[in-house]
């Protein structure tokens, strides 16, 4: 969609799901930008996951905000909270939004149109920022079929259909630990649903110093169990796909193979004093953005 494009006023209600987890010091500006949205008709359902922090429990009590409403579960994580929500709502259309995370005031009303205008179409998201820790462009790779089977290049909050979330029987509450965003679209895509991104930056994605996805890219065993339980959850989709898995194995193997004829004689030295090898993995340890990843 154009810059400045004049958007068509989407005659469905959106509902705006919030899972959240002792989120007080950030909820209320989540909270603002889900409600300065330009579409006329939303409604935000905040799902408390367990939280044990006062000042969250206090803020959600009071509810300050129009239009709102606040649910309660035992700690489940995100997948199951966005589930407990989006069965609450009343959208046919639904964004989820993590609290700690902004939208822009025109993201539902560009989303909410595309959905309106293409019904091929079942997920709708747009270019992203980073802000907090780390500031600027997220740069995920845009989205192709090709892209999303070798890993998620969509983020959480992106709008689909509430009919699309019932038939794959919405998020996959067994993947507590990340990604299940990851498993989600990769079952909306099976369902012959295009994807379409918008060109603005209309999310701004927080960045902390600890979140619950470094510590998922910190724990190898728990990366590939879930990364393995998307696989098994989705074999006819990723066996359709073969080829693509594949061809980037043995396109990593390539690379590889010229690291090594580049840089094989530092390897060598590293190899003889391991001294410097621990510094080399302690350097990269605190670079940003080193642990990658991305989040549900």
């Amino acid at each position: 969609m154009a810059r400045g494009a004049e958007v068509a006023v989407s005659g469905h209600l959106v509902s705006i799901v919030i899972p959240c987890f002792n989120a007080g010091a950030t909820l209320d500006e989540t909270m603002r930008s889900a409600l300065a949205q330009t579409h006329p008709d939303i409604e935000v359902v905040i799902v408390d996951d367990g939280s044990t922090d006062a000042d969250t429990l206090e803020l959600l009590r009071r509810c300050p905000w129009p239009r709102t409403r606040v649910l309660y579960q035992e700690n489940a994580g995100p997948a199951a909270a966005r589930n407990h929500g989006i069965t609450a709502s009343s959208g046919r259309y639904i964004l989820p939004l993590d609290a700690d995370d902004l939208i822009d005031p025109s993201y539902v009303a560009k989303a909410a149109a595309v959905l309106d205008s293409a019904g091929e179409v079942g997920i709708v998201y747009c270019k992203a920022n980073r802000f907090g820790v780390e500031n600027g462009p997220w740069q995920l790779p845009p989205y192709t079929l090709r892209e999303l089977v070798i890993d998620n290049v969509i983020f959480v909050t992106s709008l689909f259909r509430r009919e699309d979330w019932e038939r794959v029987g919405g998020f996959s509450e067994s993947l507590r630990r990340g990604v299940e965003d990851y498993d989600f679209w990769v079952k909306l895509v099976a369902l012959g649903r295009e994807v379409r991104q918008l060109d603005e930056y209309l999310f701004h994605y927080r960045v902390g110093h600890v979140s619950r996805t470094t510590g998922f890219n910190a724990d190898r065993a728990a990366v590939v169990g879930t990364y393995a339980e998307i696989f098994r959850n989705n074999l006819e989709f990723f066996g359709r796909n073969a080829e693509i898995l594949f061809e980037h194995r043995f396109g990593l193997y390539d690379e590889l193979a010229r690291y090594r004829a580049r840089y094989g004689w530092l390897e060598r030295v590293l190899a003889r004093r391991s001294w410097l090898l621990r510094l080399a993995k302690r350097l990269h340890r605190l670079l940003p953005g080193a642990s990658g990843g991305h989040r549900g």
